[in-house]
């Protein structure tokens, strides 16, 4: 099996911590309005492709095994759900954090298709001097 290796020159670290930042404030803002029926489920959703997200940025940042990084995005779930039991806009459910988990357990099962298709496009993608010298 051969050993796949991420573009260094991509700031995976500040992707990361920018996602958190980001998730962190849209988990814990004030909602004003319920979800039309149709959507009350788009919540679940949304923890799903964030966790996703994370994950994938997560052990793209650092060289965590599967086992630590499921850990820390479930701790991290954990968290956001304590915290969301204290504040009235919000409600904390056992249900966000089960979905939090399985989220994160399926981007580590995808993620060495995310990686081999970051590499694949950062391989096709013609280089910044490459581009200015067909100029």
């Amino acid at each position: 099996m051969s050993v796949h290796r991420l573009p260094t020159s991509i700031p995976w670290r500040s992707l990361f911590w920018s996602a958190l930042a980001l998730i962190t404030f849209v988990a814990l803002m004030p909602w004003t309005q319920e979800l039309p029926k149709p959507f009350q489920w788009s919540d679940k959703l949304n923890h799903f492709a964030a966790f996703v997200v994370l994950v994938w940025s997560l052990k793209a940042a650092y060289p965590l095994k599967n086992r630590q990084a499921w850990l820390w995005m479930l701790a991290y779930g954990a968290a956001i759900e304590s915290i969301q039991y204290f504040l009235p806009w919000r409600s904390a459910e056992w249900a966000d954090l089960a979905v939090d988990a399985l989220a994160a357990l399926t981007g580590l099962l995808l993620y060495p298709f995310f990686e081999r298709s970051v590499i694949c496009l950062w391989d096709i993608m013609p280089s910044y001097k490459k581009h200015q010298q067909g100029k």
